[in-house]
């Protein structure tokens, strides 16, 4: 059974290149979002692919109906247009995914009439593909110049950029099966402050019980350690037993 005709939405992707470690410079899928306020994203595989450096970083990332995830670790790139001179180093944050496969199907772009003297962001923008990178809107509009071309009817706008030209927006409707939609909103919130509260929210803290022994062993601790002039500590050796009851045990440990 055929499925009912619909518009494919088509999300903004270009092919810029991204510096290893070993300086050569390397091609990679980005998303440009205008959505994700000041945040810039980055997957797992890439940073493996480029070899980069990691930084532990914490951050918690808010959607939407407050679903959150969290990232452990950052990392700085140095990326470069295909088109232009235009290049740019970015702080992202290390997420074992980003989006689904973008588009989620072939597109038919036979009759886009796309003009043929332009040169594209991302050539194989109507063929599904992963996302390496995601760019967000504290550089989105930075990227886009004066250049914008509509043709009339349900299809995607073309806008210039430093990366090239992109395409995004709605296609025309196809009979094709049913896609899934996706949408896409990210917000970035590490307030340290903000952190610990949820911390002592969910874990309180409870109150320390110490044992007879442990007791013992902390007087032990209080009363025998001193300070020398030149600084350093001496701790005595806490033991649970009287020495004495090692008896005459020194050659056979010698």
């Amino acid at each position: 059974m055929k499925g009912k005709p619909r518009n494919h939405i088509l999300l903004t992707t270009a092919i810029v290149e991204i510096q290893n470690k070993s300086g050569q410079y390397v091609p990679c899928r980005a998303l440009l979002d205008s959505a994700s306020f000041q945040s810039h994203f980055i997957t797992e595989g890439c940073v493996q692919r480029l070899r980069l450096t990691r930084t532990q970083t914490h951050a918690s990332i808010q959607g939407i109906s407050n679903v959150n995830t969290a990232t452990h670790h950052s990392v700085s790139i140095h990326l470069r247009s295909r088109h232009t001179n235009w290049h740019n180093t970015l702080d992202c944050a290390i997420l074992s995914n980003i989006t689904g496969t973008t588009p989620s199907t072939k597109l038919d772009i036979r009759s886009w009439k796309i003009p043929k003297d332009i040169k594209l962001a991302d050539e194989q923008f109507d063929q599904p593909g992963t996302t390496d990178l995601l760019i967000g809107a504290e550089l989105f509009y930075e990227m886009l110049l004066p250049g914008r071309q509509t043709c009339p009817g349900n299809y995607p706008v073309l806008q210039e950029t430093v990366l090239g030209w992109t395409l995004s927006g709605r296609t025309p409707t196809t009979s094709a099966q049913k896609e899934p939609q996706h949408t896409f909103l990210l917000r970035e919130d590490n307030s340290l402050e903000h952190n610990l509260n949820r911390f002592w929210e969910v874990e309180p803290l409870e109150q320390s019980t110490m044992t007879t022994e442990q007791q013992a062993c902390e007087r032990d601790f209080i009363t025998h350690t001193t300070q020398q002039q030149d600084g350093r500590f001496i701790v005595r050796l806490p033991t649970k037993m009287d020495p004495k009851q090692l008896g005459s045990s020194r050659l056979s440990a010698e």
